[in-house]
């Protein structure tokens, strides 16, 4: 194995965590491997909302899911149409309702996430289209948000060297699928 500053160390096994992808194109060259990484499609990405909420919020449990009334037409946008949905499926994990060091006191942290297509789409303006989305099924933080960050597609891609923000890195989807998906040994 070398190291970024050139010294080499040897190893009898090499543990990975990282995409099939950016292991055989950037870390591991193994041109047939890459091909394939390369070739196979991706999974979906997610768009996260990090939140500091003020108060709190009436039944709100530690995982929260709410479903899209049409859960086809949320991943046609997805997957079809690579674009983010406009009725997404959202999970809220509220950590704080359970463990109270989450969170200052008198507020919430919550976690929100949402499948986003691999790529991202165009993103500008989703989260406070996800807000209203929430809002409408509700859980309305209106004048309640005292901290937000947002994670899009592109931010998993750069941060996690993902290809396209793929969460679940090649798609599982299709018959053949879990036979063509990377192997566990070099």
């Amino acid at each position: 194995v070398r190291l970024a500053g050139g010294e080499r160390v040897a190893a009898d096994a090499v543990v990975a965590n990282v995409d099939a992808l950016h292991l055989y194109r950037d870390l591991v060259p193994h041109r047939l491997r890459r091909r394939r990484a390369e070739a196979a499609p991706r999974s979906s990405s997610g768009f996260v909302l990090l939140l500091g909420v003020e108060g709190e919020t009436p039944d709100l449990a530690h995982h929260n899911l709410s479903f899209s009334a049409d859960y086809e037409a949320e991943f046609d946008q997805l997957f079809d149409a690579k674009v983010p949905a406009t009725d997404p499926t959202v999970y809220v994990c509220a950590a704080s309702v359970t463990d109270p060091t989450q969170a200052p006191a008198g507020h919430e942290s919550w976690f929100v996430l949402v499948n986003a297509p691999e790529g991202g789409g165009e993103m500008a303006g989703y989260g406070d289209h996800l807000l209203e989305v929430m809002a409408a099924r509700g859980w309305d933080l209106s004048g309640r948000v005292v901290h937000r960050e947002q994670i899009s597609p592109a931010d998993i891609e750069s941060r996690f060297r993902t290809p396209g923000g793929a969460i679940y890195g090649t798609s599982s989807n299709g018959r053949a699928a879990a036979f063509l998906r990377p192997g566990n040994r070099g």
